[in-house]
């Protein structure tokens, strides 16, 4: 494999942009001037996901990295896959190699199978494997897609790999944040809940669902009537429909919106800044003993969120 050529990086974007960072990747429409030049044959990583990607001179795939970060350990790599008329690719079998770039030389350190994830919207949706990243630093994915009608393709892109996630990662303590519930704003669902109808997992607050010898903790973050992805009213529907399905029982259930209120001011709420979230939507799964066990950004269906629930519970 080929060295991968480095994207020049773009401006900082502000809080309230990081936390729309899905809406470029999964939007169809096209910002021509935020493209960033690649080397030929080589395929561009958005440097950041806020930014609309399009395909490399009609490639016949484009992938970008839809993960706002990655990091040392354990990994849930998310792609999105673009074709050359710029539209989603959502079919097929994909194959991820991931390389250690050092220098001119790039060192295969893992593989493995993407599955295409979406919740409600198939053309929302993302391609995400599972891999581990054991040292910091610039990395490399070649991306092989054998659609079913027609000649396999492949493409790469090159990512930065942190030392440490900014939200809690795998094994992390999850912050004992006090979230806002119904108690707080006399009942008023409105104020804590921008679904419609607003959704009951406003009972309780992250902290009162972390004290000792409690049930294993499901927390989503979301803003259903602010989303700038357009992903959050279907992953919150769809962990209210986990939650139905057999588990309301054995773990407890939040909802902790986006912003604070008003919403329409779109100012982060005080615990998504605890937590520091640089995206919208996430799902995180906390054990008894109060420890980030896993963790989903972007779209997560039932199927791939309800088998870490059901070892915790």
């Amino acid at each position: 494999m080929p060295h991968i050529t480095s994207v020049p990086q773009l401006a900082c974007l502000t809080r309230r942009q990081a936390l729309s960072a899905f809406a470029g990747l999964l939007s169809l429409a096209l910002l021509d001037a935020c493209q960033s030049p690649a080397a030929p044959a080589v395929t561009p990583t958005a440097a950041n996901p806020l930014i609309k990607p399009r395909a490399t001179n009609g490639a016949d795939l484009t992938p970008v990295l839809a993960s706002s970060e990655l990091a040392l350990g354990r990994n849930r790599v998310a792609l999105g896959l673009i074709d050359a008329k710029n539209q989603p690719i959502i079919t097929g079998q994909v194959h991820v190699e991931f390389f250690k770039l050092n220098g001119q030389t790039a060192e295969k350190r893992s593989e493995g199978d993407a599955s295409f994830r979406a919740v409600e919207l198939q053309n929302k949706g993302i391609w995400v494997t599972p891999t581990t990243f054991d040292v910091v630093g610039p990395w490399g994915a070649q991306v092989s897609l054998t659609p079913s009608d027609g000649a396999p393709k492949v493409a790469r892109l090159n990512f930065e790999v942190r030392e440490r996630f900014s939200a809690p990662g795998y094994g992390d303590p999850a912050p004992r944040s006090a979230s806002p519930t119904l108690r707080d704003v006399g009942g008023d669902a409105s104020h804590v809940c921008t679904n419609q109808p607003p959704c009951g997992l406003h009972e309780s607050s992250i902290a009162e669902a972390l004290q000792p010898a409690q049930k294993p903790l499901l927390v989503v973050f979301a803003t259903p009537a602010f989303c700038t992805s357009a992903l959050c009213a279907p992953e919150l529907g769809a962990i209210l429909k986990l939650r139905d399905s057999g588990y309301a029982d054995k773990a407890n259930f939040i909802h902790v919106e986006i912003y604070q209120y008003p919403f329409e001011q779109q100012k982060p709420s005080k615990t998504v800044d605890e937590w520091h979230l640089p995206s919208e939507p996430w799902v995180f799964l906390v054990d008894r003993n109060g420890m980030v066990s896993d963790r989903f950004e972007g779209s997560a269906p039932i199927e791939e969120v309800e088998p870490s629930l059901r070892a915790l519970v």
